[in-house]
């Protein structure tokens, strides 16, 4: 059986447009992992669901960052020190 071959059209790379991939690889859109302790079992949490963009927009707008705890399925807001970490990372 022949393979059936489909060529991009003319500005287009793979499956996305070279404009969609530039976003992709913006630093801006990078995720920002980040440790929270959970408040129901104690246990520090990987936090990874933020991007650079969103946190900045967060920390500057001083609105609520929340973590997340998959064994507690709870939602918590972060501490004051552990915004300020995110303050220090970001600024790196």
């Amino acid at each position: 059986m022949a393979a059936i071959l489909r060529f991009a059209p003319r500005g287009r790379l793979g499956r996305h447009s070279a404009k969609e991939q530039l976003a992709r690889h913006n630093p801006m859109n990078e995720q920002i992992p980040f440790m929270s302790r959970c408040p129901g079992c104690g246990q520090r949490r990987l936090q990874d669901g933020y991007t650079r963009r969103v946190l900045l927009r967060l920390l500057n707008t001083h609105t609520r960052i929340e973590g997340y705890c998959i064994a507690c399925d709870e939602f918590w807001p972060i501490s004051a020190l552990e915004r300020a970490g995110i303050v220090i990372a970001l600024g790196d």
